[in-house]
């Protein structure tokens, strides 16, 4: 018996009624008069009379939030059947039940003014409801405490304190525009790595994209970062307004994150140290593409993006780039910021397939970006004619993400792979990778990777410009078409400088991309003392 549905059975041996009418009552109330004759196979099966004695009731209208006692008795007598009557107490679970009996009573709008008022109401519940759970997830009295007690603040950000590990975490919300995706591009590797060393510094870090995407990928969950999305936000905006006040830390990733957020970040994160991580100055590249293709239109969108980009700079608490050369060029401008070089963490992974294995050389990179398109054009079309011509047995791969028609198109030597699932399928085939960039900013991340997979990388000055690359590499940097291509001939063939270049990579790759050293650049710029223990607030001694 539910507040949905009343059946059973009843059988009267003493009078011989095959059959039995019944009233049933809700508070004394009728709700039915019932003749219980439908077929029981089981009772007949028992020898209890022909079996048609069953009785099902389906009853509409009763509240899930009232008591109600319901009663099922002979209209003969009025004798209750076994079982009779039922207290059903009101819903005290947000159970099936529940939610069918709400579901109910807000499909039933008489006519649009109702459905609008149903509307309404539920908007303002779900806020609230959102509000709550923001509010339990934050725990601002308790973090309130936590920082006038135990962490000890100096501008905006906490330098020391006596919390434990297990105790509540500083909190850090980190926003950019998309999901990072690591097959994508190389800001996708740097966000991510950067959130993963808030982690061990001791944050509990949220992500949001200015799309609100959900995390399909997994990539998020798998790192242990909680995500910020529809449907439990609408917005970056809902996001800050939401969690008012309850982060210690907000990193805006690229210009136009730190340029449409900055101020609302102020206003709802007053406590928060706020960093801008310029990702590549876009004013930087965009001025050299401008030049590269002689666009002057180019150029005025450049000088807007500068402006855009040294005035965040110079608002925010810290700033993060992964380029020497970029933090020369905002220090140039922006003298007073506080500008950490801060590249991201990369695993070393070897190839172990041996050289005489391996064969030709690979570019790989995200192809939606004009500075990798151009690239890649430039290495099929100039650059392997040139390589062909020394030596036709090398050949090329191009691999990556939204690769466009006309590199698709067949060429000698030229092998187009696409995107792959895993590296692996790169390096373990070639002998080098080459990155001609003609222009752009930032660090490459297809440098990087190259090098600490143990494969060197012909490269451009703009290629490897803000690496700091040791001595022992230059060799790999060259400019114009014929250098490009002898030095990625002697890569191939010369076994021994390649041996050197690879161990060259990866002596440099451990000493600046290891978690250990971005922890320690990222502690800096997150304001964190030095020691990580006082960080975390252990137990002196």
């Amino acid at each position: 018996m539910t507040r949905e549905r009343v059946t059973g059975w009843v059988h009267d041996a003493l009078s011989g009624q095959s059959c039995v009418t019944l009233l049933i009552t809700a508070n004394d109330k009728l709700l039915a008069r019932v003749l219980a004759d439908r077929p029981r196979l089981d009772v007949r099966d028992a020898g209890i009379g022909d079996g048609r004695c069953g009785f099902d009731l389906e009853i509409k209208g009763l509240s899930p939030f009232e008591t109600h006692v319901i009663a099922v008795q002979r209209e003969s007598d009025m004798a209750h059947v076994d079982c009779s009557p039922v207290l059903l107490e009101p819903v005290s679970q947000f159970d099936a039940a529940f939610r069918a009996q709400c579901a109910a009573l807000l499909r039933d709008a008489p006519d649009d003014a109702g459905l609008t008022e149903r509307i309404d109401f539920l908007a303002e519940q779900a806020e609230a409801l959102m509000q709550q759970r923001a509010h339990r997830r934050s725990r601002p009295v308790e973090r309130t405490a936590l920082r006038q007690v135990k962490w000890r603040w100096t501008g905006s950000g906490p330098q020391a304190g006596a919390m434990r590990p297990d105790q509540l975490l500083p909190r850090a919300l980190v926003i950019d525009e998309t999901l990072p995706v690591l097959s994508r591009d190389a800001g996708s590797n740097a966000v991510l790595s950067h959130m993963r060393s808030l982690q061990r510094l001791g944050f509990e870090v949220n992500f949001v994209a200015t799309d609100m995407a959900r995390d399909t990928t997994g990539v998020l969950d798998d790192a242990g970062i909680i995500g910020c999305h529809a449907p439990w936000h609408g917005s970056v905006e809902e996001v800050l307004r939401r969690e008012h006040g309850s982060f210690d830390l907000v990193y805006l990733h690229r210009a136009t994150v730190a340029a449409s957020y900055l101020g609302l970040v102020r206003r709802e994160q007053p406590r928060a140290r706020v960093v801008y991580s310029v990702a590549d100055l876009h004013h930087l590249r965009f001025a050299r593409q401008a030049r590269a293709e002689e666009r002057p239109e180019m150029m005025a969108l450049a000088r807007r993006f500068q402006l855009v980009e040294l005035r965040a700079a110079a608002a925010v608490d810290a700033v993060i780039t992964h380029s020497s050369h970029e933090a020369a060029v905002l220090r140039q401008h922006v003298d007073r910021a506080q500008i950490h070089v801060i590249p991201w963490a990369v695993a070393q992974q070897p190839t172990e397939v041996p050289f005489s294995a391996r064969h030709g050389l690979a570019f790989i990179g995200h192809y939606g970006h004009a500075p990798n398109l151009e690239a890649a054009r430039w290495l099929v079309d100039e650059i392997m004619p040139r390589i062909h011509a020394s030596d036709p047995g090398i050949p090329c791969l191009l691999a990556g993400s939204n690769m466009p028609d006309d590199l698709r198109r067949a060429r000698p030597g030229v092998e187009v792979i696409g995107q792959v699932d895993s590296l692996s399928a790169v390096f373990d085939r070639v002998r080098l990778t080459v990155a001609p960039m003609l222009y752009g900013a930032g660090i490459k991340g297809k440098v990087l990777e190259s090098l600490a997979w143990g494969v060197p990388c012909s490269c451009t000055p703009v290629a490897a410009e803000g690496l700091d690359l040791p001595p022992s590499l230059d060799s790999l940097v060259s400019v114009g078409v014929e250098n490009i291509a002898a030095n990625a001939i002697r890569l191939h063939q010369d076994e021994a400088f390649n041996r050197a270049c690879r161990e060259a990579g990866l002596s440099y790759t451990a000493a600046t991309l290891s978690e250990a050293r971005i922890d320690a650049l990222m502690r800096d710029a997150a304001g964190l003392p030095t020691d990580r223990a006082t960080a975390l607030g252990a137990d002196p001694g």
